[in-house]
């Protein structure tokens, strides 16, 4: 069975390669250029076998979730993301002996390809970063341990708090409908509902006393059950005795059973809760302390979340900006249009020949005895006149309309520009921060260090 080559594998090709030997201040110009084709030739190659293997892992994990295939592919896009610097590197390096520039400075990328494999953290470091990520895992061991043995008394202690929150919804429903029923409005309303039943009883009996003595009997015993009924709900409302009083006495002291139960169980938790939280401080501050990139990170989205309004901004001037000047070569394009030479005399020309059409056809039908047609040519070919002037009128008021809508749009897009220059101002030193950041950030997270003393020797 072939082994299939580990990320390790990968990086000791990396290494192999000898990139950071070319930047060595003593080596010839010759081996130097020979160092640096050799150089991309074997960085091509391994871009090819890196891409190949993420794929790999994508494929086998291609029917999990999209978290599942990023811890899978992680180790190879670190190492992808070292594999870009390393270009970067070379290609500044040549650069640099081509337009007679200084050299780079020199640098140095761990030794070791190391993470863990369920949280999809990976990292590139020497023996000293190892033994640290060692002792964090062993920190995080423990942490893990405590929490799986918390779990029982947590998944408790929110059935507990589930209960109680169920519990004092219902407590606080009827109690609504309790403070709802003790209202005066309450009383007045079923006092007013039975004066009501007890009238039209006593109406309908008085109606029916002569006619029928059995329905009228039973009218007036309603009218006389209503009065009746008036002081006991006067003496129920003041004295209330329901059955829903009862039942919130027996909410509350469900509540109060289920509150001590939840006391006992957070008093048994609370010390071991403390310890896992005071665990989960230290844990992370060992992991930002150890992980530079992870502190850049942190200020690379500070950055970031300071530009985005103000790139939002951009982009919205920018957009409007491509908008007016669209419309300004519409209206440029129509005012050119309308200045050229001859084109007044043109549209005159037109209302002129529209009244000779007009006073000729005219003519024509006076001749043959068609009064009426004539007289209507006639008066087109009058209206057609008037249309002279009104024509020229409107055409030095649309020239007027039209500058007026260019000075507005070269007004606004003047006031966008003035603005986007504000706001460029603003943006710009933000924007270089945040390039920087983003080098350095790939930089460190590939794991490119300075070279020690004794490398810089060698």
């Amino acid at each position: 069975m072939i082994n299939m080559p580990t990320p390790q594998d990968y990086l000791d090709d990396l290494h192999a390669i000898g990139i950071t030997r070319l930047f060595l201040p003593h080596l010839d110009s010759r081996d130097r250029a020979a160092g640096i084709r050799r150089a991309r030739q074997e960085l091509g190659r391994l871009r090819g076998d890196l891409s190949l293997q993420r794929d790999k892992a994508v494929e086998r994990n291609g029917a999990r979730s999209p978290e599942a295939v990023r811890r899978a592919t992680a180790p190879y896009s670190l190492l992808l993301l070292l594999h870009e610097q390393l270009v970067e590197e070379v290609g500044d390096l040549e650069r640099s002996l081509s337009t007679g520039k200084p050299m780079p400075y020199s640098f140095d990328f761990g030794r070791y390809i190391f993470g863990d494999e369920s949280s999809g953290d990976w990292f590139i470091g020497g023996q000293s970063e190892i033994d640290e990520w060692q002792r964090i895992q062993q920190f995080k061991s423990r942490l893990d341990a405590l929490r799986e043995k918390s779990q029982p008394a947590r998944e408790q202690l929110n059935g507990v708090r589930s209960e109680l929150e169920a519990l004092t919804a219902e407590h606080e429903k009827r109690q609504e409908k309790i403070e709802r029923r003790q209202q005066p409005r309450t009383i007045r309303l079923q006092i007013a509902l039975l004066v009501l039943a007890g009238a039209a009883s006593g109406i309908i009996g008085w109606q029916y006393w002569n006619a029928d003595r059995d329905f009228s009997t039973v009218a007036w015993a309603l009218c006389c059950v209503c009065a009746l009924l008036i002081p006991v709900a006067i003496v129920n409302w003041k004295n209330p005795r329901t059955r829903k009083l009862a039942q919130q006495r027996k909410l509350e002291r469900q509540i109060q059973q289920v509150r001590a139960h939840g006391n006992l169980q957070r008093q048994s938790y609370q010390p071991l809760d403390l310890q896992i939280k005071a665990l989960e401080v230290h844990y992370n501050r060992m992991l930002d302390g150890w992980e530079s990139a992870r502190l850049i990170k942190k200020r690379l989205d500070g950055f970031i979340e300071e530009a985005q309004p103000l790139r939002d901004r951009v982009d919205t001037i920018r957009g409007e900006l491509q908008s007016l000047r669209q419309q300004r070569e519409n209206y440029q394009a129509k005012q050119t249009k309308r200045q050229k030479r001859g084109a007044l005399s043109r549209r005159m020309l037109l209302h002129i020949m529209l009244v000779m059409a007009s006073g000729a056809v005219g003519f024509y039908f006076e001749y043959t005895g068609e009064a009426d047609f004539a007289a209507v040519m006639y008066g087109l070919g009058a209206f057609c006149i008037l249309l002279v002037p009104l024509a020229f009128i409107d055409w030095k008021n649309r020239n007027g309309k039209l500058d007026s809508n260019l000075r507005q749009l070269e007004t606004r897009m003047l006031q966008l520009q003035t603005e986007g220059k504000q706001v460029m101002k603003r943006y710009h030193p933000l924007e270089l921060q945040i390039k920087t950041l983003i080098a350095q950030y790939k930089r460190t997270r590939a794991g490119i260090t300075a070279p020690t003393e004794s490398q810089q020797l060698n």
